[in-house]
């Protein structure tokens, strides 16, 4: 089971989910994504600059729903700068905390308790079903009006509920079950709720520097697969090793980049394959 962490930055990020319809178009994106790339989402939240999701998948899929959500959220904002960091949540505690954090995300400006806060989904965990809430069937739409509603041809689960704004329900899509089973029980889930205040704030910086160090790489592969065009006609994943190898070497010598580990790993490389260049 590989469980990753799928976020963007606020700290970067313009206000693109500013409005309760953008954050309805956020939040339907996570669930919409998710069914396209076929992976599980434990817990997630829209904020006004930022989202954050936690979901159950390999990494192929993972990688998948970061970039179906990323084009479908940059597709509708084109002027903002959101980018999407995926990273790898390894350990069993950290998995637990990285929940806790995406699931707590909302008190940093919304001073309520996470299961009433409406861009999350605080209150389906540990919850009797008579709480949940219940919304119109995504089947009884009509193709055209589904399309419309939630701004996709993809065809949608028809059992999936959605709400008065058009907000499709998180118990829909969430993997509640999954998370609570990862947990344990109630008195696991309330220990790892109250997460000390230095710990956030630690991990609030690791966040920001993952997120700072992958649009780094990101920029450095966008380069990469430009000069590989050029020297080979292939992109980067195509093209074989010495020319990888020559691509390095050209953007060292124009100073786009030293022999970094950033740079290895935009160009697919090892970082002791850069040491070797002369």
């Amino acid at each position: 089971m590989a469980i990753w962490h799928v976020y963007s930055d606020g700290i970067q990020a313009d206000i693109p989910f500013n409005t309760d319809e953008d954050k309805v178009f956020g939040w339907n994106s996570i669930a919409i994504c998710a069914e396209i790339a076929g992976v599980r989402v434990w817990v997630s939240e829209v904020n006004d600059t930022h989202l954050h999701s936690l979901v159950q998948g390999e990494e192929g899929p993972a990688e998948h729903y970061r970039t179906t959500l990323q084009q479908r959220l940059q597709r509708q904002y084109p002027t903002d700068r959101i980018y999407l960091t995926c990273d790898l949540v390894p350990a069993r505690e950290d998995i637990l905390t990285k929940f806790m954090y995406v699931y707590r995300n909302c008190l940093d400006f919304y001073r309520k308790l996470p299961g009433e806060y409406p861009w999350g989904c605080g209150h389906i965990y540990f919850s009797e079903k008579h709480h949940f809430h219940h919304g119109r069937r995504v089947g009884d739409l009509s193709v055209r009006a589904r399309c419309k509603m939630f701004k996709t041809k993809q065809k949608l689960p028809p059992e999936w509920q959605y709400d008065w704004q058009g907000r499709i329900l998180p118990e829909s899509f969430v993997d509640y079950e999954a998370a609570e089973q990862f947990f344990g029980s109630p008195r696991a889930f309330i220990a790892f709720l109250y997460v000390r205040k230095k710990d956030e704030a630690d991990m609030k910086q690791e966040i920001h520097r993952k997120y700072m160090e992958s649009r780094s790489i990101q920029d450095l592969r966008r380069t990469g697969n430009r000069y590989s065009s050029r020297l080979c006609g292939r992109t980067l994943l195509k093209a074989p090793f010495a020319m990888r190898l020559k691509v390095a070497v050209r953007m060292i010598e124009e100073g786009l980049s030293g022999r970094t580990a950033s740079l290895a790993k935009a160009l697919y490389l090892q970082l002791d394959d850069l040491q070797l260049l002369v």
